[in-house]
């Protein structure tokens, strides 16, 4: 017995028919969904660090600027316990330097770092690090 040929009406068919054109298509944007979420995810992440870590020297600086007998030590300790969701090992060491004016008063200058590491493999940065310098001037 031989196979039947293929008539007119089955070659129109299988060529005019969309089955299967969603899957195809749905596999073709996916990748590029994908990256755009995680690179939209791994963005916020990075303002949120900055965010918190413009608040935390922000908070430090008013510490300084209020209390008496500031050191080194004490700055760091307040600026990485104004660190509310990120990690305060990751906090570069704190310059913290007074300088004495001409008309007594005092000027001081606090600088710190943040280093934010990325979570997304495919970029070709590590990580990235956030730098803020205050300068401010002491209450006598």
């Amino acid at each position: 017995m031989t196979r039947p040929r293929a008539t007119a009406q089955h070659q129109l068919r299988f060529t005019t028919s969309d089955a299967g054109a969603a899957g195809i298509e749905f596999a073709l944007i996916i990748p590029v969904l994908l990256v755009g979420l995680f690179l939209t995810l791994e963005f916020g992440r990075l303002m949120y660090s900055k965010v918190e870590f413009e608040y935390a020297v922000f908070s430090a600086t008013r510490y300084n600027m209020v209390s008496k007998n500031v050191d080194t030590a004490k700055v760091q300790t307040a600026l990485a316990g104004n660190l509310i969701l990120l990690n305060p090992a990751k906090l570069s060491p704190v310059t913290y330097a007074v300088t004495a004016n001409a008309d007594k008063t005092k000027t001081a200058t606090l600088t710190a770092a943040y280093k934010v590491d990325s979570l997304l493999p495919m970029t070709s940065m590590s990580s990235i690090t956030l730098s803020r310098t205050v300068t401010f001037i002491i209450a006598n």
